[in-house]
């Protein structure tokens, strides 16, 4: 089950996101903290703050970390996969 939530909180931002990573982060903010409640506006944006620390695109680093906190490692690979 959690990984449905997971599929759906990743794909509708990644859908309706235009430009990437900086324009997706409040529409996955919306799935997962307001939607789905997978975590709260604390833990998300502690997630935000770390995954700015590390270079790359910021919407798959969020993705393996909320994955990887939620489910385990093979959901990790799955959300970044998406």
């Amino acid at each position: 089950m959690i990984q449905k939530q997971l599929f759906l909180a990743f794909f509708i931002p990644g859908l309706i996101g235009f430009d990437g990573g900086p324009s997706t982060i409040p529409l996955m903010q919306k799935e997962v903290v307001d939607h789905y409640q997978m975590m709260t506006l604390t833990e998300y944006s502690s997630v935000i703050a770390i995954g700015n620390i590390f270079p790359g695109p910021i919407v798959t680093k969020l993705a393996g970390y909320i994955g990887y906190e939620l489910a385990g490692m093979l959901v990790a690979v799955i959300a970044i996969l998406l």
